[in-house]
């Protein structure tokens, strides 16, 4: 059988690139195709077709619309030819290189996807699973994460039958490095000493300043807190800042006031922290949240806590915060949003002449 190359008389260069090109496993190389042929490899996106055709116009221009790379004819220019077939090879190559990218891309995606899954729920293990139930205390929390997994992270502790442990951590940053801060200060927290006394909180908050200064953690990286012991008997709250939004307080008079000082972040430099000693009044109710992307947010969720105090405490931090954050379609903020609320409050004693009305 006379050789197709020789039938249509192509030049010997053109005759040795077409053999070449030939032999990769995902170029084809086919002389006088009919349209059905073309059709048919056009099924198969990982193999590209080269055509040689003798027609005209009308033929090469159905080959074209057959899913052909490149139509050549005998008569055209042998270096032409060759530079044809060698762009319409490098360019269907390099969509087979990109194709196999995005391929190995969309796997590691699945598989970094599953691994933040797995990391979102190891962090939210960390977080308290119940709230404590304590005489004259109730409490409320909000945990929304930017990404997968937060750079924030919270504790409520029951530590005696008279204190309760109220923690919030906010980590400068997002994602897993701010995630893993967070795990690594929560994980430092001694609230006790070493004969079960309660630690004084400026203490607490010294001691997580000096684990991130010893860590020595590429990019210096920072952290705020607030940390605050209750008595839940007299209503007494002693707390220590650095450089967490002071947390907000409601009376049951409508007054709002901001308790606490707030003390340098963690992670810059050796210091010293106080602690704040404040009376809570039967029925006030306290707001511990880390800051949002927007500046103003501070201030705003303080306005809104106020709007939506006639509320039950879980009904108002969702309302505030339903009033001063947006969430994407995946119902995540623009920033990582942690809230404890509580409300104290113990029910005032009956007068001896309520008794004797009551008689």
């Amino acid at each position: 059988m006379e050789d197709p190359q020789t039938k249509l008389k192509l030049s010997p260069a053109l005759q040795e690139d077409l053999y070449e090109v030939d032999a990769f496993p995902e170029i084809a190389v086919l002389y006088e195709p009919v349209v059905e042929v073309l059709e048919a490899y056009g099924l198969e996106p990982s193999i590209g077709v080269i055509a040689i055709l003798s027609g005209g116009p009308q033929e090469r221009i159905a080959a074209w619309e057959a899913g052909a790379l490149e139509v050549l004819s005998p008569d055209m220019h042998v270096a032409e030819a060759q530079i044809r077939v060698q762009t319409a090879v490098a360019r269907f190559r390099t969509r087979l290189d990109l194709e196999a990218d995005r391929e190995h891309l969309a796997a590691q995606r699945t598989v970094l996807e599953r691994n933040l899954r797995l990391a979102a729920r190891l962090q939210r293990s960390f977080l308290p699973s119940t709230l404590p139930a304590m005489e004259n205390v109730e409490f409320s929390t909000a945990f929304l994460p930017q990404e997968f997994v937060s750079g924030d992270s919270y504790d409520v502790r029951q530590l005696d039958a008279d204190h309760v442990l109220i923690a919030t951590l906010d980590a400068v940053g997002h994602g897993v490095r701010a995630a893993l801060l967070t795990v690594l200060l929560r994980s430092h927290i001694v609230a006790l000493g070493s004969e079960g006394e309660i630690r004084d909180p400026h203490l607490v908050v010294a001691e997580l300043n000096q684990t991130l200064l010893d860590a020595r953690l590429e990019e210096s990286p920072t952290a705020a807190v607030c940390y605050a012991i209750l008595n839940v008997k007299t209503g007494v709250m002693r707390l220590s800042n650095a450089g967490h939004p002071r947390p907000v307080s409601l009376l049951p008079s409508g007054e709002k006031r901001s308790l606490g000082s707030s003390g340098l972040l963690l992670g810059i430099d050796p210091m010293t922290y106080e602690t704040d000693e404040v009376q809570l009044t039967a029925g006030e109710r306290v707001f511990f949240f880390t800051d949002g992307a927007d500046p103003g947010y501070d201030e705003g969720f303080s306005e809104q806590l106020l709007r939506h105090a006639d509320l039950e405490l879980e009904l108002q931090v969702g309302g505030a915060l339903g009033e001063v954050i947006e969430l994407d379609s995946e119902g995540r903020p623009e920033d990582d949003i942690t809230v404890v609320g509580l409300c104290w409050g113990p029910l005032p004693e009956p007068s001896p002449e309520d008794s004797t009305q009551e008689d």
